[in-house]
């Protein structure tokens, strides 16, 4: 029994911290839907619960939940309940891809906390502040990328074990349920879609030549096809022709809109991944794993580069949602590397070194973290 506590602990020791996390976040949300103007406790939220309850604009299945909650009094309070709980349902499924990785589970809790709260390392004058102008995973004032990111990375998980298998057979009941996720996320936000199907699709190319038969990569693809309908009825409403908006391609008009040093300030946002790759790069031709999600990288950042809305949200960056979220599984999976490393002959030094680099970047989270509960701007110019 003594045994089975001291097992127990940590993981009931990362549980206790995913509970006091939970609560903030449910704070920090509740105090954002009260928000009227001015820089404290600045959010989107008051914005998309507007949307829905007086404007009437449907494109996120999150509008619904807001409508429902909008039936009782205290609403305002359920829909903070409703993202604390989706923010921990993110450190949740963000261990369990963790264990996937196959690291110890006693490790896991707190890691998958620390992924979910790491930011940007922050030096003045490369950016506008520590989060606008740079990139992060960790975001708390956008409540539909809040409600995505889990189901994301559910889709993922989903989307590694069918890869696994697909060689051999397609299992149908796997499929249909990444194809139901798939559409699920999307209609919440379809930012995950649009940076995972073309690197799917190439990644699927790619096995064809390797001899996995054509039908058996067909029916894997025919699983995105429900998903890209949905785009289709959500552009219809976000660019239909009440809008004035449009998708256009105007090369590095968002990165540079509030960073004199977007490619600087894009490096420091992901230097962790960054050092572990410097270490790891026979690792992109033997582990697939890491080459796609560094592949989704490279795509989700030509997207937020290349592309932006025409209109009065042509600053508003909605093209680099999909990039964020890939962030959190580019720390995932160097999370593994690093600790991979860890007993091969002299790599102490690269392990401390990438160590220190989480680190960091959980220090400048912790501080934006703590900042918002503080009731400070997520602009944050200092």
């Amino acid at each position: 029994m003594e045994r089975t506590t001291r097992k127990d602990t940590p993981r009931i020791a990362a549980y206790v911290l995913w509970m006091v996390y939970g609560i903030a976040c449910a704070y920090l949300y509740y105090r954002q839907t009260k928000w009227t103007g001015g820089s404290v406790f600045e959010s989107d939220l008051p914005a998309h619960i507007k949307m829905v309850i007086e404007d009437h604009w449907y494109y996120s299945l999150t509008a619904f939940v807001y409508r429902f909650l909008y039936l009782f009094p205290i609403h305002d309070l359920l829909i903070a309940l409703f993202l604390g709980i989706m923010s921990v349902f993110a450190v949740a499924v963000t261990a369990v891809l963790l264990r996937y990785f196959q690291l110890p589970e006693e490790l896991t809790g707190f890691l998958a906390l620390i992924l979910n709260l790491v930011m940007p390392i922050f030096i003045p004058g490369v950016a506008d502040g520590r989060y606008i102008g740079m990139q992060s995973a960790s975001i708390w004032h956008n409540s539909t990328y809040i409600v995505m990111k889990p189901l994301a990375v559910i889709c993922f998980l989903l989307y590694l074990q069918l890869e696994q298998e697909i060689s051999e057979k397609l299992p149908v009941k796997k499929a249909v349920i990444f194809s139901l996720m798939l559409v699920l996320t999307t209609a919440v936000k379809p930012s995950y879609l649009v940076v995972f199907a073309p690197v799917m699709l190439f990644f699927m190319i790619a096995d064809l030549f390797k001899k996995v038969p054509f039908w058996r990569l067909f029916t894997f693809g025919c699983c995105v096809l429900p998903s890209l309908g949905v785009i289709l009825l959500q552009n219809a409403v976000l660019f239909g022709a009440q809008t004035d908006s449009g998708i256009i391609i105007a090369p590095g008009l968002v990165v540079r809109a509030h960073s004199g040093h977007p490619f600087v300030a894009a490096g420091l946002s992901i230097l962790f991944p960054l050092a572990v790759l410097i270490f790891s790069l026979q690792d992109l031709v033997k582990d697939r794993i890491y080459r796609f999600i560094w592949a989704l990288a490279f795509v989700g950042y030509g997207e937020m580069f290349l592309l932006s809305e025409s209109g009065h949200r042509s600053l508003d960056g909605n093209f680099m949602w999909g990039y964020f979220l890939v962030i959190l599984l580019l720390f995932a999976v160097s999370v593994k590397k690093l600790y991979e490393k860890k007993d091969r002959p002299g790599a102490a030094l690269e392990v401390v070194g990438c160590a220190c680099t989480l680190a960091l970047h959980l220090y400048y989270g912790m501080h934006f973290f703590i900042a918002l509960l503080k009731g400070i701007s997520y602009h944050m110019w200092t």
